[in-house]
């Protein structure tokens, strides 16, 4: 049973591991998926957030640049009949100028583009031709117009607000525009910086030839973005928001929104690293809320583990003892609480009757040697037959008495069988109540040791030898024995037959080291 037990595992053990895997692999894919919804909704909710944020500044820009729109338009109607009038345009690029800090500076024209008052007065242009872009357009178009970023001759990048100064006739008299320095402080980056984070989060405007408008960093103003994989279906869906790689390598979770009467682009961004750290401490709190629950699991498998292995459990343990006249009683008293133990319980309590019924009529057999009480030969095969389908392992003591047939020589038969059955008693004192004497033949005797070391039968063997030459065997005198011993199993694939053969080779290679010792199989002491 000691082989059995060593080459497979117990029940309880398989349940337990099959439980443990499961609930392990359960509580990990709970843990992951658990992880990605966490981290899907986090990612999901800054994108909307980041979509929300543009959508609301590009609302705001939009309204600025039609409160400013509006501005110029009433100031423009008031100076179609003041154009001659040099202090009162003056008066009313000032007036704008400074009144609202809508724009960088303002400039009235004259149907020829000649510049009839500025503010601030220090640019010093009054009555030079302009010549730049956004004037440029406004002259030709005679519309209110918001131009395309630009550069003016003084280098500064510009967009230019403008509408027609129009007489009571519908003649075009010149225009009112005001032009914001994008490189320099205005209100539109005011409004855009007040969003500004330090969690790594920051705005900026791109136009459709994704040149930078606005960005928090100032130096990046007027540059054109290279190197991201996003703006280009920014720019062709208008507002929403994505994943995406900005120019320096960084992913950022981006939401943006149109300008409508520019088609500027603002878009919000946020580092996806900075957005997924509240997700350490959600996945904490996940596993202290899901660990209690996983372990009461587990203690629950492995009790009902326990109570399903205990009756099996039991059984096999009985299987080593079926030679035991209490047996059946011991089988019976097991709690079998479900079928398929039951069903075992029942098939080895008649198992158990069909054996002891067979141990019977072996005993009749006339299994015991009639000359000295020992077992005989048959008995012993049997037993042996019995610890081998039981995988018991056990040590064998091949005896024979040292020149025995002097003494049959000597003293007589009567002598020689007196010395035989003395001999017996001995190896009876020797024996536990497992263990089995036989006379094998003339002077030879087996001592079979159930589950007995080859190391503990040589002890044995060695007792008994002195033992025996110790004894006084009436007119014989004293005696002695070799003694060859040999232990089963030898190694997986060993049978029965090896083990008694190699115990016999051991004892005449006793015999021939000169008898009265004892000799263990293929390693002599």
């Amino acid at each position: 049973m000691t082989v059995l037990k060593s080459k497979f595992l117990k029940l309880n053990r398989l349940i337990l591991l099959l439980a443990l895997s499961a609930t392990i692999l359960t509580f990990i894919n709970s843990f992951y998926s658990n992880y990605e919804v966490q981290k899907e909704q986090l990612i999901l909710q800054a994108i909307e957030v980041n979509r929300a944020y543009a959508n609301k500044l590009s609302d705001t820009t939009e309204t600025f640049l039609n409160s400013s729109q509006q501005q110029l338009a009433y100031s423009a109607k008031a100076l179609f009949n003041k154009m001659n009038d040099d202090s009162r345009l003056k008066e009313e690029a000032n007036r704008l100028m400074f009144q609202t800090d809508s724009f960088n500076s303002v400039v009235i024209s004259d149907a020829s583009g000649h510049i009839q008052a500025i503010s601030p007065q220090a640019l010093d242009l009054v009555g030079m031709k302009l010549s730049s872009t956004g004037s440029v357009e406004a002259l030709e178009e005679k519309r209110a117009l918001i131009s395309s970023p630009y550069l003016s001759t003084l280098k500064n990048l510009i967009v230019f607000l403008s509408t027609p100064i129009i007489d009571f006739k519908g003649n075009y008299l010149g225009f009112l525009g005001g032009a914001i320095y994008l490189k320099s402080p205005n209100i539109l980056s005011k409004i855009l910086d007040e969003h500004y984070y330090k969690n790594g989060s920051y705005i900026y405007v791109i136009d459709q030839d994704k040149q930078v408008l606005y960005h928090p960093e100032k130096k990046l103003i007027g540059s054109f973005v290279m190197d991201n994989d996003g703006v280009d279906e920014i720019l062709a869906t208008k507002e929403g928001g994505l994943l995406l790689n900005n120019s320096n390598g960084v992913e950022m979770l981006a939401g943006y929104s149109t300008i409508p009467s520019t088609g500027w682009t603002v878009i919000t961004q946020t580092p996806l690293e900075s957005t997924l750290v509240p997700l350490t401490g959600i996945m904490e709190k996940v596993i202290l809320r899901t660990l209690p629950l996983a372990l009461a699991v587990f203690l629950f498998i492995w009790f009902f583990a326990r109570a399903i292995s205990k009756p099996l459990q039991q059984l096999t343990d009985k299987v080593g003892s079926l030679d035991s006249p209490t047996v059946s009683e011991d089988i019976e008293n097991i709690h079998s609480w479900y079928v398929e133990s039951f069903g075992l319980k029942r098939a080895m309590l008649n198992g158990v009757k069909v054996i002891q019924n067979q141990i019977g009529d072996l005993k009749r057999d006339a299994e015991t040697d009639p000359l000295t009480g020992a077992n005989n030969r048959r008995a012993l095969q049997f037993r042996l037959k019995q610890l081998s389908l039981l995988e018991m392992p056990f040590s064998i003591l091949a005896l024979d008495i040292d020149y025995f047939k002097r003494i049959n020589d000597n003293y007589g038969h009567s002598v020689g069988d007196d010395v035989l059955k003395q001999q017996t008693q001995i190896l009876h004192r020797f024996c536990r109540d497992q263990d089995m004497v036989a006379r094998t033949g003339g002077e030879e005797f087996v001592l079979l040791l159930k589950e007995t070391s080859i190391e503990n039968a040589f002890a044995i063997a060695e007792r008994l030898r002195i033992a025996i030459s110790e004894e006084t065997f009436g007119v014989v005198g004293h005696i002695t024995t070799s003694i060859g011993i040999a232990a089963w199993p030898i190694s997986d694939e060993s049978s029965i037959e090896e083990t008694l053969s190699l115990a016999d080779q051991a004892l005449y290679e006793a015999k021939g080291q000169g008898r009265n010792r004892c000799i263990i199989a293929n390693r002599p002491i």
